[in-house]
């Protein structure tokens, strides 16, 4: 059963810092390696270029239908949009050691 509380993003906040903020460069980095500016790619994805700008800053974490709104722009599936995101390391404390 769902357990909010087991769910919660809190547990580790740098972490899903550090992941919100890679995930928005790399979301950058294909816009612009596709000569996309911000705005007619808000456009495309259907969202406001300020809410895609803090996207890509790391400041925002968006809902998962509009992570695969921009991977259908960027012409990508879902989980190739997050396969260049390192995978969380673990630490020694989350390990027992």
């Amino acid at each position: 059963m769902y357990d909010p509380e087991e769910m919660s993003l809190d547990a580790h906040p740098q972490e899903d810092e550090l992941f919100l903020v890679q995930l928005g460069d790399h979301i950058r980095t294909l816009r612009r390696a596709r000569s996309l500016g911000l705005e007619p790619f808000s456009d495309q994805v259907g969202v406001h270029r300020t809410h895609l700008y803090k996207i890509e800053k790391g400041q925002l974490n968006a809902g998962i239908l509009t992570y695969l709104k921009i991977a259908r722009v960027l012409d990508l599936s879902l989980s190739e949009l997050f396969a260049a995101i390192p995978p969380e390391e673990k630490s020694t404390q989350d390990s027992g050691q």
